[in-house]
């Protein structure tokens, strides 16, 4: 009976070991971010595989009760051990079907309490007495486990890794593409051990966060939902330039907020989208601005014709003169062009567990489907990597961690690094040997490459 339940402990701290192993090794996977097959694929593409070694932790502790259910008297701690083998077979099949980090690290904490629970009952009853060594291993393991997991009242930004935006996603009917890598950072609730890392790590930032910041998970939606945007406006964008759809065109005037106690306010609702004010079709801002300038006085009523929920309502609100100018009407809403979006063709994205969000990618991404749809591709053989967001009329906007990604791709065998204007002094600064070349929109970036295209490697 002795010997199974050493046995049973044993696997209970091996869990534990591989838990504290995991998340070292996960808030240090930058480093190894230049590692590449010889098949071209990327460190962010192998952190998917090694995702599945996770599920050893939940595996260790279910086995780990399952040696000493039997071996206890006590329905009470045979009831504990039951629970903490199906928990942790749960948990290792949401491991292996790649559930988010998020949610995994809360079933994780869950999981965990479950085992330290059972190591300090059940000691306490094989000995009859307090498990004082049991309490000191907990303590420490409790101790680094604070370390790794307790956030402070700051972020940190540091060096992620690139990826290959030609194997990230495809476009139907596109050729494989050449050489194209967007480039990650890490950017998050700084944990105690962080400090420790940015002491050995100079290319580690931490900012106090700010009182309004809103939650992780709240945060965590908000990349991913930029992440998609972006993947849209992308697609858009370089089919349009392939000569494929129209991109992205006006398709209405969304109302995005409503001035409290204004005329709008009770009649129009945040979300709205106006296809027509008096008769008149407006699929722009500018248009019915215009509109309202030259054919609406103050105290006038509009008639509009509006999309809610998808379908067409039509309203009549008063209008108010301006704040700003007493001759124009207003009725009290903020305003902004809805944008279409036609893309015939269909993508299919790879996702990799390290890439949570964001819309730093878009520029690359754009590139990219250029790259597919374009006969003979357009890096020319130029190994390219850049960073920054598309915006619906073609422009590179500015992205955070600009030092930080001009470091990641200063580790790579990247021919020429594209970043926002905005960001080139930043980039020049963390990494002076790379090619940085500092644009404004993605036909700055064809230009270029169409320019350099016989500076390839090999030419």
């Amino acid at each position: 009976m002795k010997k199974g339940y050493l046995t049973g402990r044993r696997f209970y701290y091996t869990g534990f070991i591989m838990a504290i192993c995991s998340l070292i090794a996960a808030e240090l996977i930058w480093i190894p971010a230049p590692l590449r097959t010889g098949g071209g694929v990327l460190w962010i593409e192998m952190i998917n595989w090694l995702y599945y070694v996770l599920a050893l932790i939940p595996f260790s502790w279910a086995l780990g009760a399952g040696r000493m259910l039997l071996l206890s008297p006590r329905l009470i701690i045979r009831s504990l051990r039951i629970a903490i083998i199906v928990f942790n077979l749960v948990l290792a099949g949401l491991l292996i079907a790649q559930t988010s980090i998020l949610t995994m690290l809360v079933i994780l904490v869950a999981a965990a309490a479950l085992v330290i629970t059972d190591l300090l009952v059940s000691g306490s009853i094989v000995r009859g007495r307090v498990p004082w060594r049991t309490v000191v291993s907990i303590a420490v393991m409790a101790a680094t486990l604070s370390l790794l997991l307790i956030p402070t009242r700051y972020s940190v930004t540091y060096p992620g890794m690139t990826l290959n935006m030609n194997r990230y996603a495809h476009v139907q009917g596109g050729a494989e593409g050449g050489d194209i890598q967007g480039v990650l950072v890490f950017d998050r609730p700084a944990v105690l051990a962080d400090r420790l890392y940015g002491w050995l790590f100079p290319q580690y930032d931490f900012l106090p966060i700010p009182e309004d910041e809103p939650p992780l998970l709240e945060t965590y939606a908000q990349v991913a939902a930029m992440k998609t945007d972006a993947n849209r406006v992308a697609a858009a964008i370089a089919m349009q330039k392939a000569g494929i759809g129209k991109g992205i065109v006006p398709d209405g005037v969304r109302i995005v907020a409503i001035v409290k106690d204004s005329p709008a306010d009770g009649v129009l609702n945040a979300g709205d989208i106006i296809d027509v004010v008096n008769g008149q079709e407006v699929r722009e801002v500018e248009k019915m601005i215009a509109y309202m300038t030259e054919a609406v006085k103050p105290g006038d009523e509009v008639s509009l014709t509006i999309r809610r929920a998808g379908a067409p309502v039509t309203v009549t609100v008063h209008t108010v003169p301006s704040n700003q100018d007493a001759t124009r009407a207003v009725f009290g809403v903020s305003v902004q062009t809805e944008p279409k979006l036609d893309t015939p063709r269909s993508i299919a994205f790879h996702e990799y567990m390290a890439h949570v969000g964001g819309p730093s990618h878009g520029a690359m991404l754009t590139l990219a489907f250029i790259d597919q749809l374009v006969e003979g591709g357009v890096t020319g053989g130029i190994r390219v990597a850049g960073t920054g967001t598309i915006e619906p009329d073609g422009s590179v906007g500015m992205v955070g961690g600009i030092p930080q990604k001009a470091y990641a791709v200063s580790r790579t065998d990247a021919d020429v690094f594209f970043v926002p204007k905005a960001g080139e002094q930043a980039a020049r600064s963390a990494a002076p040997e790379l090619r940085i070349v500092a644009v404004d929109n993605i036909d700055e970036v064809l230009e270029w490459l169409k320019e350099h295209k016989n500076e390839a490697p090999g030419k």
